[in-house]
């Protein structure tokens, strides 16, 4: 009997394989804008709704008031969208089958993102995945941690009870927004921007090193088999 009738997966190093591609994103709107990010910068804002972490980059480098965070975000997007283009955000080994065994034992599969709609659905698009339920940070009036846009992936999956639902992410935010939903599993992994180390400092329920462990964690609520078998 499956008792987890939601699995929420975050994007971009959960779901997508993020091999620097956010990260390269905002690097490069902060070097045509000179705002001074660095890696150590942008890493805790992963997650995080892109808009805010612009007005938050705009107020670190003095330039609030002379460039709109709007734009940043605009040309975030373009760079984004330049990198899936040429195939820098594939799907994680073995998340597909993950999503098809959920899919195949009864379970709905959401997404949410710090990504606005248009950037998520092209990343999606670009990796293969075929979704039914997508929440983006510019959808909802509070960005991750906030429980926003775990609340409206229910609503919109049609699941009342967050004790019934599993939210799983590669950054503290992501986790933030599952905990403060109050959800039963919120999982965090290791195959993404943070590792099990720096994650493990914030509130969860479980970690994964990888997707097979997260196939382990999440096998006995939803009536996955433990491990892959190929699909026809």
């Amino acid at each position: 009997m499956s008792t987890i009738q939601l699995v929420i997966f975050d994007i971009a190093g959960t779901s997508v394989k993020d091999i620097g591609f956010v990260e390269h994103a905002f690097l490069s709107v902060s070097e045509r804008h000179k705002l001074g990010l660095d890696a150590a910068w942008i890493k805790p804002r992963m997650g995080v709704h892109k808009l805010a972490v612009m007005r938050e980059a705009l107020e670190h480098s003095g330039n609030l008031g002379m460039i709109k965070p709007e734009q940043l975000s605009t040309e975030f997007e373009e760079a984004i969208h330049e990198q899936v283009q040429s195939g820098s955000a594939p799907a994680l080994p073995g998340f597909i089958e993950l999503f098809d065994d959920l899919k195949d034992a009864g379970v709905k599969v959401a997404f949410t993102t710090g990504f606005s709609r248009n950037t998520a659905e092209i990343v999606l698009k670009g990796a293969g995945i075929d979704y039914e339920t997508l929440v983006a940070s510019d959808e909802v009036e509070n960005g991750r941690p906030a429980p926003d846009v775990v609340l409206e992936a229910m609503r919109r999956a049609g699941v009342e009870d967050p004790t019934r639902v599993a939210v799983i992410g590669d950054t503290p935010s992501d986790l933030g927004s599952g905990m403060n939903a109050k959800v039963a599993l919120a999982i965090g992994v290791g195959h993404g921007t943070h590792e099990l180390s720096n994650l493990e400092h914030h509130p969860h329920t479980h970690l994964a090193q990888n997707m097979n462990a997260l196939r382990t964690i999440l096998a006995p609520h939803t009536g996955i088999p433990t491990h892959e078998h190929a699909h026809g």
